[in-house]
C-alpha cells in the first residue's frame, strides 16, 4: 500500500470521515479514535466488524466519533 493510496483513506466509523488513517505493522490506525483495522494479504480491512476497539473502549458506541454523532444528530 503506498503513502498516496493511504492519504485518500478515512475511518470508516466516523460519521464526519474527517479522522484520517495510520500505518501500525499490519494494521491501520484511526487519528481520532485510535481504532485498529487490519491488514491482510496487503488490503486493508475497514469493516467495524473487523475493527480493534482501544483499550479503553469496550463498544463503538463509547467512541469519541460515535457519542458527538449521537450528541448532534445524524450529522
Amino acid at each position: 500500500m503506498d503513502d498516496a493510496f493511504l492519504a485518500t483513506l478515512r475511518c470508516p466509523i466516523d460519521p464526519a470521515r474527517q479522522a484520517t488513517l495510520a500505518r501500525e505493522g499490519q494494521q491501520l490506525e484511526c487519528s481520532g479514535c485510535h481504532v485498529k483495522f487490519p491488514i491482510k494479504q496487503g488490503i486493508p480491512i475497514l469493516l467495524a466488524d473487523e475493527a480493534e476497539l482501544p483499550a479503553w473502549c469496550k463498544e463503538m458506541s463509547g467512541l469519541p466519533c460515535r457519542r458527538k454523532k449521537d450528541r448532534h444528530g445524524n450529522r
